[in-house]
Order: C-alpha cells, then sequence, then structure tokens
C-alpha cells in the first residue's frame, strides 16, 4: 500500500478486511503475482509481498478491478483481463 502513501483514507472509494486466508501458492519468481482466491469470486493480489489490488466477479456483467488502493482499475469480461490490468496499474 506504499503507493497510497499521502492519500486520505475517508477518499478511498472502499475497504476491505480479510481475516485469514490459507494458501499454498507462492511466487515460483520473487517478484512475480500470485493471485489467491479470497472467497467465492474474490481474487486478492500479491506481488513480492505486496498487496496489489482486489478483483470481484460481478454476475453476468464481468470483473471488477481494483488497485492496492482500492481505486477502481475498470470492469472486464475475463478474469485473465482483469489480472492483467491490476499487475499494469
Amino acid at each position: 500500500m506504499d503507493d497510497c502513501a499521502g492519500k486520505d483514507p475517508k477518499t478511498l472509494e472502499r475497504r476491505m478486511t480479510i481475516e485469514a486466508v490459507h494458501s499454498t501458492a507462492r511466487a515460483e519468481i520473487p517478484d512475480s503475482t500470485v493471485w489467491v482466491p479470497v472467497a467465492t469470486g474474490l481474487w486478492a493480489g500479491n506481488t513480492a509481498g505486496n498487496f496489489i489490488g482486489l478483483i470481484e466477479k460481478v454476475s453476468t456483467h464481468g470483473f471488477t478491478a481494483r488497485n492496492g488502493c482500492c481505486e477502481p482499475v475498470g470492469l472486464f469480461s475475463s478474469l485473465a483481463e482483469a489480472k492483467r490490468a491490476v499487475e499494469s496499474s
């Protein structure tokens, strides 16, 4: 969340708290991104131990993506497109 430094937390559209995520997913390359399914239809992205964003399945409309500051990145027709957009934001 270092990219959010100096931003007023009250201006962030929404925040999520994830109490516990147990996963054996590990990045084979230290700076590669790992996407962990947190709940049905919700994925959290992590690069080198840093939270980079969330992707949420939105019924038949596709996938909404948010960056590490929980700012909207966009609506995408596939999970792969949403992941690429978050990773490049």
